[in-house]
């Protein structure tokens, strides 16, 4: 009897708690559709989400970016609405118009409002970008251009705090260097300066996958470079390894984004690493050559024997050799692409004719060996 008596109390506490947690959230609900939402008798008008995005050929920094909002507009009127993205407008506290960009990104996925025309109870969600100051208070004003002298106070305006938005970009540019980390350099020393920025963001490529493709490529255009001796996959292992070595600890790579939108991004990575072109080959064979004089009867055997002592000699001057461009790189590096999958972002690694910015990045990784 004691025992039911617990668990009717247990039952009661707990149906008390739904009641008061039930309360909160309703409370909670109204308050973010008071913050978020307001209407006229003709508009309601919302901001669903928000997030600050990099325009192609934009520059920003900590403190200004570019705020792209969903702006869900519906119409309340029985009559039909015609809503354009002139009628939107940023004021900053002290009252200075800002305003929306004309922004795309270079798959045309994204794409700011332009006109829509809504019947009774219609609405539509479209994004407009402002450029703004990351942690300011501004109004949001929405007014149609063409007004009636009955309609002209019509117009509706939202506040919002700019400093509450997202900035993916730092985030998603410290995803694309622990990529350069763990498959280029073959190494799971992720700084915890990229630990922190990344956060609870995820990449979607199967990392040890291309971790292990990336080595076994390597090694495979390694061995072409080879004509008159055969080198054991072990021998080559130990160069690919060298190059890897060697720019984890001496390489530097600079990103800069060229696009970053909430669903896709081109960043620029450019790369200082040890390039075979500039390891002294030469000076090897002839040290080769030196300390062989008169072993040799016939030309095949010498440069068999050759390239096999160039070959083992390759490691040691690979380390010895200092960090450099590629050439025919673009100044501001390749463009490797991203798009975000379920919540993941996933760098475009395909090895195919098209991605050719990330199949010559690649190479350069390697030491600037061709497939």
């Amino acid at each position: 009897m004691k025992k039911m008596k617990k668990v009717n109390g247990l039952i009661l506490l707990s149906s008390l708690l739904l009641l008061l947690s039930s309360c909160s959230g309703s409370d909670a609900k109204k308050e973010d559709t008071k913050e978020n939402s307001v209407q006229s008798s003709k508009v309601e008008l919302s901001i669903e989400k928000g997030s600050y995005i990099v325009p192609n050929g934009k520059m920003i920094d900590d403190s200004t970016g570019f705020l792209a909002l969903d702006i869900k507009v519906k119409n309340k009127s029985k009559d039909k609405l015609d809503v354009t993205s002139n009628d939107f407008s940023l004021y900053d506290e002290s009252g200075k118009k800002v305003s929306s960009e004309r922004v795309y990104d270079s798959n045309d996925n994204f794409k700011v409002m332009g006109s829509e025309s809504l019947s009774e109870d219609k609405s539509f969600t479209e994004p407009l970008v402002f450029e703004v100051k990351k942690d300011a208070k501004y109004e949001l004003h929405y007014k149609p251009l063409y007004l009636t002298d009955e309609e002209k106070d019509e117009g509706v305006e939202l506040s919002l705090n700019t400093k509450e938005y997202n900035d993916e970009s730092k985030a998603v540019q410290a995803l694309v260097d622990s990529y350069v980390t763990k498959v280029f350099y073959g190494s799971d020393e992720v700084s915890e300066e990229d630990k922190k920025a990344i956060g609870k963001l995820e990449l979607a490529n199967d990392i040890e996958q291309e971790r292990n493709t990336f080595k076994e490529d390597g090694v495979n255009a390694l061995k072409d470079v080879f004509t008159h001796y055969e080198p054991a996959s072990a021998e080559l292992e130990k160069v690919i390894d060298q190059i890897q070595k060697t720019n984890a600890e001496k390489g530097k790579v600079t990103y800069k984004f060229r696009e970053f939108f909430p669903e896709s991004a081109v960043i620029y990575v450019r790369p200082e690493v040890v390039l075979l072109d500039d390891v002294d080959t030469k000076a090897i064979v002839e040290k080769f050559v030196e300390e062989n004089k008169g072993q040799y009867t016939d030309y095949a055997s010498v440069q068999r024997d050759a390239e096999k002592f160039l070959l083992q000699e390759l490691p040691e001057k690979i380390n010895e050799t200092q960090v450099n461009t590629e050439k025919n790189m673009n100044g501001e590096g390749y463009q490797v692409k991203l798009e975000k999958k379920d919540g993941k972002w996933e760098i475009n690694s395909a090895n195919e004719s098209r991605n050719y910015y990330f199949k010559s990045m690649r190479e350069t990784f390697r030491g600037g060996i061709n497939d």
